[in-house]
């Protein structure tokens, strides 16, 4: 019975460093032979982004990273005109909605392909980050009339 007393200093002493041993975080890649966790380089792409023409939108992307796979769609103007120089012209008032269906990335950027399943067509997109919140898009493979100067790529804007 009188154990317990002497013991007792040695018992706390015990607990104390096991409690501080617990509560000190490990540095990191110290002694864990584990690599650092990478970020992915699909991330900024990740979101909602907005393209406006005359400050009016017309095109809207939704883009939903779930670990390395993108789902989402795209929400754009039925109609559009181009400039001689290949810039917007005019947009219409109509909008169009195209499912995300595959997303890969490329060394020129984020390949996007929507479906129509309305009408059974495929649209293709590159889509390339120029800063933490802005982006430019552009239709691959768009049938152009000869002579017309290829369109210009489209700014996106990323909703915060």
């Amino acid at each position: 019975m009188n154990r317990f007393p002497r013991l007792l200093p040695f018992v706390l002493l015990g607990l104390l460093t096991s409690l501080g041993v617990a509560q000190t975080q490990p540095k990191p890649n110290q002694g864990t032979g584990q690599p650092a966790v990478k970020k992915s380089p699909l991330i900024p792409y990740a979101g909602n982004w907005i393209g406006t023409f005359d400050g009016k939108p017309w095109m809207l992307l939704n883009l939903n990273l779930v670990g390395e796979q993108f789902s989402g769609l795209i929400d754009r103007a039925r109609e559009f005109e181009f400039a001689d120089n290949g810039e917007l012209k005019k947009v219409g008032e109509d909008f169009v909605r195209y499912q995300l269906s595959d997303a890969k990335l490329t060394p020129d950027g984020l390949l996007l392909t929507f479906d129509d399943t309305d009408k059974h067509t495929t649209q293709r997109y590159i889509m390339k980050l120029t800063g933490d919140t802005t982006a430019e898009i552009k239709m691959i493979a768009m049938s152009m009339p000869p002579g017309m100067p290829k369109p210009k790529p489209w700014k996106l804007t990323k909703e915060q």
